[in-house]
């Protein structure tokens, strides 16, 4: 795992240097073991290396034997050593990172239906004047770009596109507004402006000042005729080859264990194959310890276990850090446990596998039966809906109701109403309103609805392709290489992942039951307190922290007076608003505020 940069341009002077060190400096962190850079007239590629594979060869920018093609890569390429068996060429080293070389010598830029795993790489190619990169499927690791002129900038971080000097700091209102509602920055966008992010699946292509993007890999279609013990075996079979392959490694590898069923697997499954494992795990103490579940997958498997709560660190600090580490506004409270946990794990190792994406292969949101719900709506009578209505409402009268009957009857009102189950999915995810948003003067404009072969489907495909790839794997990849360490995810293998989207969602989730498809496979290898418990997510207990008067102080320091920018930005209207209310949206506004004090911004 490692930071790429670089600059591509014909009018700016590479051979200074200056620039491109800042660059690569601004990056150490993502590889802390070794730096490079390679400077060619109209080209330069900066590299920070955190060394996994062939520890003494490795280094980058790595040329190939012409001298006339350079690399940089982060990521891993899961089976390469099948894939250096397969070509005819003359390896020089047994690093991943020259099958790159060696599959452009070969296939040019149609290398990428030939190359698995994790990546964000760029190769320049002196011959031919052009800069040639891309990102992998689902967007594990990043890759951010700005073009000024003819001018191309990139990094795998925004503060390395930054650090040039070239590329101004613009506020982007559209990612601002997202951000709000979403919690998170839109696929492909960045805060900025000026710089935008490679989307998964995509190629770029730099030549002659000109900038084509394409993309490479589509989501599997949906199968229909798929028998469920087929698919277990199946299942079964792939999950196990992705492990095996992700243990690869030249240094030890290690696992968190959250006390989930996706992560749990994945210990069973590694255990299996590196009897030496060692877990890390991380508690709240609020109530929401999921410690008890993770030590008894670590006692049933015997692997070394070390555990981590959030009462062993100062949590307003760790909030004011996130700013550096994200390079923009990032309201996914779980970014300071996993930022925790990553350190930990870091003081042990420098890889770790994950449960990662499971919930969105397999169907374990639990807003996915509320979309299964709003769906069966439309095949039954208007008589029916309407007892079923009356009956629901007449209970919450009676006995009053949890937030599964509150959503329910939210479900039931929008399709009244004629909104369909996306809109549904949608809005069981707004943190800040489209009516608050207003207040402060923002357009919200959402990323684009997946198509599938029903609304469950449909949902599904668009966690993967927005919400995994813009939240999950942004805030897994900052935190993790903010102390230089990799995380591998087993569950986004390309054979196993597509093999998981292709199936009817009625393998994963029914309405009643989640992760049908991971259960029959793999139950018989959990502990039976596993086995009953319920779905709880990783995320941080908001509402508890926000009543904290530590946080409370934080709150004063960067929302309470109306000389902060935030209120300049948003307007004292929307600020004291939204910051009573002590949600997420509370903490979206609290961490864009921290941001705007610490990072560079032009607002207008």
């Amino acid at each position: 795992m490692c930071g790429i940069t670089g600059i591509v341009s014909q009018n700016f002077d590479l051979t200074q240097g200056g620039p491109l060190s800042a660059m690569v400096e601004s990056l150490r962190h993502r590889g802390p073991d070794a730096h490079g850079i390679d400077v060619f007239d109209h080209a330069g590629l900066g590299h920070t290396r955190l060394s996994i594979i062939d520890l003494e060869s490795g280094n980058q920018p790595m040329r190939d034997a012409t001298a006339k093609r350079s690399v940089v890569f982060n990521g891993e390429i899961y089976g390469y050593r099948a894939i250096r068996d397969s070509l005819n060429y003359a390896f020089r080293t047994t690093s991943d990172t020259e099958v790159l070389l060696a599959l452009y010598d070969r296939y040019g830029t149609d290398m990428l239906d030939h190359l698995p795993g994790m990546f964000a790489f760029a190769i320049w190619d002196e011959e031919k004047q052009r800069l040639f990169a891309a990102r992998d499927r689902f967007g594990e690791k990043p890759l951010y770009y700005a073009v000024t002129g003819d001018t191309l900038v990139f990094g795998s971080e925004i503060k390395a596109v930054l650090a040039s000097g070239l590329v101004r700091s613009k506020l982007s209102r559209r990612a601002l507004a997202h951000y709000l509602n979403r919690l998170y920055v839109p696929v492909g966008e960045s805060i900025y402006t000026t710089i935008q992010q490679l989307p998964p699946a995509h190629a770029l292509l730099f030549e002659n000042g000109d900038l084509r993007l394409w993309r490479y890999w589509d989501l599997p279609e949906p199968r229909a005729d798929v028998a469920l013990s087929t698919a277990v075996e199946e299942f079964r079979s792939l999950l196990r080859e992705s492990v095996e392959k992700q243990l690869v490694a030249d240094v030890e590898v290690g696992a968190f264990l959250s006390g989930g069923l996706d992560s749990s697997t994945i210990v069973a499954v590694g255990a299996g194959l590196a009897p030496s494992l060692r877990t890390f795990s991380f508690g709240f103490t609020d109530g929401r310890n999921e410690l008890p579940y993770a030590s008894d997958v670590a006692s049933k498997y015997g692997t070394e276990h070390v555990e981590l709560h959030d009462d062993q660190a100062c949590l307003p600090e760790l909030a004011e850090t996130m700013a550096g580490v994200y390079d923009e506004p990032f309201g996914d409270s779980s970014a300071i446990p996993t930022f925790m946990i990553c350190r930990l794990a870091r003081e042990h190792l420098k890889v770790v596998l994950t449960g990662d994406s499971g919930d969105e292969l397999l169907g374990g949101y639990p807003w996915y039966r509320y979309v299964h719900f709003h769906d069966t709506l439309s095949a039954r009578s208007d008589r029916a809906n309407a007892l079923h209505y009356f009956l629901l409402r007449a209970y919450r009268r009676m006995f009053g109701g949890g937030r599964e009957l509150h959503r329910k009857l939210h479900t039931f009102n929008r399709f009244r109403k004629g909104q369909t189950p996306g809109d549904t999915h949608r809005r069981l995810r707004d943190f800040v309103s489209q009516d608050d948003l207003a207040c402060a003067g923002l357009d919200l404009e959402l990323s684009q609805y997946h198509d599938g072969s029903n609304a469950v489907d449909a949902a599904m495909r668009t966690d993967l392709t927005d919400y995994m790839t813009a939240d999950i794997l942004v805030k897994t990849d900052r935190a993790a290489m903010a102390h230089g360490l990799e995380l591998r995810v087993p569950f986004l293998d390309v054979n196993l992942a597509s093999f998981c989207i292709s199936l009817p969602s009625r393998l994963k989730t029914d309405g009643r039951r989640d992760k049908i498809l991971l259960r029959e496979a793999f139950e018989d290898q959990w502990p039976t307190s596993l086995r009953q418990r319920g779905k709880q997510g990783f995320g941080a207990p908001v509402r508890e922290w926000l009543a904290r008067p530590e946080f409370r102080d934080l709150k004063q320091e960067y929302l309470g007076s109306s000389s902060q920018t935030v209120h300049s930005l948003l307007g004292s209207d929307f600020v004291d608003r939204v910051a009573p209310r002590d949600d997420d949206g509370t903490w979206a506004l609290l961490m864009l505020a921290i941001w705007l004090n610490r990072k560079p911004v032009e607002l207008s």
